[in-house]
């Protein structure tokens, strides 16, 4: 990871502070526009991935292995920091109900939160999102809380970006997907 772009201190602090972070995997148009494509094809022929994303469109290796998305991950994570093997996708089609605002949970213990970070979700953007395409959402500032009742949803931050943004966010954190 010798390229990899690292975080300056301001940024981790940033996400420190707010659970979140974007960063552009700088990759020609053409690399994403081919990439939704597969995608689309996948969810047209076979469903939701789930966890065989990765095997499926093994050209998404290459977004996390771009300079800004690896020096972010190493930056939070440590170098030598592991890609879990739960994925989700998330496709929201026109008309389509957006979910409710949660954390997600660890295996076997809901309550679990930790003060450290340990473990980081990745939003990429294959295409260009707008808050009318029903994007990740995310409550910035709520990875320490373990209630919906400890925030305002009205500070819900819908995470819009042009094709290749990576949006990195805490576990933690309340998100989804609108």
């Amino acid at each position: 990871m010798t390229d990899a772009a690292l975080l300056n201190d301001h940024q981790v602090q940033s996400f420190l502070r707010d659970g979140y972070i974007t960063v552009d995997a700088d990759l020609p148009a053409d690399f994403h526009a081919g990439l939704h494509g597969q995608i689309c094809r996948l969810f047209a022929s076979e469903g939701n991935p789930g966890n065989d994303i990765l095997p499926k469109v093994p050209d998404l290796r290459q977004v996390l292995a771009q300079p800004s998305v690896a020096g972010a991950l190493a930056s939070l994570l440590g170098p030598d920091y592991l890609l879990h093997p739960h994925r989700h996708c998330h496709q929201n089609l026109a008309g389509s109900q957006g979910q409710r605002m949660h954390q997600d949970s660890y295996e076997a213990d809901q309550n679990v939160r930790h003060h450290r970070l340990r473990w980081l979700m990745a939003f990429y953007y294959p295409q260009d999102v707008d808050g009318r395409m029903g994007p990740s959402s995310i409550v910035p500032k709520t990875q320490y809380l373990t209630a919906e009742d400890q925030h305002d949803s009205a500070d819900e931050l819908p995470l819009e970006g042009r094709a290749g943004t990576v949006a990195i966010v805490h576990y933690d954190l309340w998100h989804r997907a609108m």
